[in-house]
């Protein structure tokens, strides 16, 4: 946040602290499952990472690289992008709100058991995927598209490792891939202060 000079780079450069703020709902998560004086923040803790992971994200990611973006056709398509994160925001809040949802701990990791429509069906993933992760390979900005594969490459690692588990381990990879929010804010705010410095045409 410290290296942003605008309100629209302020948004990608608050990743890192939402990704925070998410780990800790989870760490509350781990201790009301396992200590029973920590059982009765089990449902505010799950419910809260529950937010972030299913309803936030697909809603930021696209948001966040939009605002960004300087490119008439880029900011056009990612125009839809944002378009299809409200959809899977809407939808998630209605799955969230009108159905259960629970977790347990099994081989050291935590399961969330979401028992949401179409969750078994094979484009359910498809769903969130495309708001959340899409948008960075569609940027202007080169550093955006390396923050994209890293999301890409650690949801194929949860995806074909950590499968009963994919929510909470992709969410972990996220939040340390969002470490790269300030390799990508150094070249946006390098590029924006070389444009501002270009000769205006004649």
């Amino acid at each position: 946040m410290a290296r942003t000079t605008t309100n629209r780079q302020r948004l990608l450069g608050a990743m890192p602290l939402l990704f925070a703020y998410q780990q800790f709902s989870e760490g509350f998560v781990w201790l009301s499952v396992q200590h029973a004086g920590f059982a009765h923040l089990r449902n505010i803790a799950m419910y809260s990472f529950l937010i972030f992971a299913q309803i936030v994200w697909p809603l930021f990611v696209p948001f966040a690289v939009l605002v960004l973006e300087k490119d008439a056709k880029r900011k056009k398509l990612l125009k839809w992008f944002a378009f299809a994160g409200c959809l899977a925001a809407t939808y998630f809040t209605w799955c969230i709100c009108f159905y259960s949802a629970d977790v347990e701990v099994s081989q050291y990791h935590i399961k969330y058991v979401l028992d949401f429509p179409l969750s078994k069906r094979w484009f359910y993933g498809i769903i969130y995927f495309i708001p959340a992760m899409l948008p960075t390979f569609f940027s202007g900005f080169s550093r955006m598209r390396f923050l994209g594969f890293l999301l890409f490459a650690s949801y194929i690692v949860s995806r074909f490792c950590y499968k009963d588990y994919i929510v909470s381990v992709w969410c972990f990879f996220g939040a340390l891939s969002s470490i790269t929010v300030l390799y990508i804010i150094m070249q946006v705010v390098g590029t924006e202060k070389k444009n501002a410095g270009a000769p205006m045409a004649a």
